[in-house]
């Protein structure tokens, strides 16, 4: 099975990237990119241009604190989609048979800080909120051939953001935002 490490892009929300752009897919260390299908459920939002500070009015549910408290996000930037390292999901069995994965995931977005950020400023920044929760129903398969014995594996698919975190105008530390948007298949024979 080939797989296929680039996904094309939809239009999205807030900022849009050509629909003909190409996306680049990192997979798990170590890891046999024949073996492999990414199937990515949604569209890859690009950032805005300018890595300026962001100067956001917080929200409702925001703490009431000045608009720079807890540090401000800058250059968060897009690096393409990576494959999870955890298996969601597994099946196997001997050909000649369909091996077929059906999983509904609740699926978070993940995201770190090395400093004091307020959230809300990691969300404006990314044009999404890091603390939503999306669930996915997915099937994969896999044709095991006969006279062999099949594997098949699930995994998340992310995008994946990087950015820097600045205090009173110094940098202060940096983080990262995977937000969930498919599925990767890792399948093969023994």
């Amino acid at each position: 099975m080939l797989a296929t490490l680039a996904a094309p892009q939809a239009l999205a929300a807030p900022v849009a990237v050509s629909p003909a752009a190409a996306v680049t897919t990192q997979l798990p260390a170590g890891a046999d990119p024949s073996h492999w299908t990414i199937d990515r459920k949604a569209p890859a939002a690009a950032l805005p241009q300018a890595s300026a500070p962001q100067h956001i009015t917080p929200t409702g549910k925001s703490p009431e604190r000045p608009a720079d408290a807890w540090g401000e996000v800058r250059d968060m930037n897009y690096h393409g989609q990576v494959c999870g390292t955890d298996v969601m999901d597994a099946v196997s069995g001997n050909g000649p048979m369909m091996l077929t994965l059906t999983q509904t995931q609740s699926m978070a977005t993940q995201w770190t800080a090395s400093a004091s950020i307020d959230v809300w400023k990691i969300s404006a920044s990314a044009g999404f909120n890091v603390t939503d929760t999306v669930t996915k129903t997915e099937t994969g398969s896999y044709t095991v051939p006969a006279g062999k014995f099949g594997n098949l594996q699930a995994y998340q698919l992310f995008d994946y953001y990087t950015y820097s975190i600045y205090e009173a105008g110094a940098y202060v530390g940096d983080g990262e935002v995977k937000r969930p948007v498919g599925f990767c298949y890792n399948s093969w024979t023994n």
